[in-house]
């Protein structure tokens, strides 16, 4: 029954989106235009970017990008009073987590399918393609935490008035830390002497980072979302 479940929320979630374009659209004109702002910024005199900026610069634009969908997790949810009739159903709170962490995992990757060939033509035409296993692998990896993490977050923000600022407000400090490791990792592989082997501790950390936050998910989110 839980996988049932799960999978119509999920359904749903798309099906919604699917009608609306409201997050997508907002998530890829965002991430589009700051990379666009970015290129023309970190231009030097000679006309190629500064790459030492690149893995910054990109997971800069993926979370602010992400935090625009993450906002509007549970707005339907919320708005149309649709919230009270799911918590009343036989349905176990978690397996609501993971259907909206779903979702929002599968839009923050619709966006970045289509923004990271904008990125590689504009930021990094000299990556070695023989490292982008390894760099998808470290994309997924950090956005499974940004989507565990955000999910929390935006279930404890939603029954606070002021949702949409307090969202970013407690989002980025605690993104820092798995910000900071996959834009390291994220310059190393695609630096033109960059290796994997470099990498891995990062990848690891990353790893770990996502670990953390989804046990603390699955015990915290009964409270996170009945309170």
């Amino acid at each position: 029954m839980g996988a049932r479940q799960y999978r119509a929320m999920v359904r749903k979630d798309l099906l919604t989106e699917l009608r609306t374009r409201e997050t997508v659209v907002a998530m890829f004109l965002f991430v589009v235009l700051a990379m666009v702002v970015f290129h023309y910024a970190f231009t030097v005199a000679g006309g190629g970017p500064l790459s030492f900026y690149t893995g910054g610069m990109v997971w800069v634009v993926f979370v602010f990008g992400a935090l625009l969908g993450l906002n509007r997790s549970f707005a339907h949810e919320k708005d149309e009073n649709v919230l009270d009739g799911l918590l009343l159903c036989p349905v176990d709170r978690v397996t609501i987590f993971l259907a909206k962490m779903t979702g929002n995992l599968i839009f923050l990757g619709i966006i970045q399918v289509v923004a990271l060939p904008v990125f590689a033509l504009f930021f990094a035409p000299q990556a070695s393609v023989a490292r982008l296993p390894a760099l998808l692998g470290l994309i997924l990896l950090a956005d499974l935490g940004i989507a565990t993490l955000g999910t929390l977050l935006a279930t404890i923000a939603m029954q606070t008035r002021a949702r949409d600022l307090l969202l970013p407000i407690v989002f980025l400090p605690l993104a820092i830390p798995l910000v900071i490791a996959a834009a390291s990792a994220t310059s190393t592989l695609l630096s033109a002497g960059g290796d994997v082997s470099a990498v891995l501790g990062r990848l690891a950390f990353v790893l770990v980072y996502d670990g953390i936050f989804l046990v603390l998910a699955y015990g915290t989110y009964d409270v996170a979302i009945g309170e």
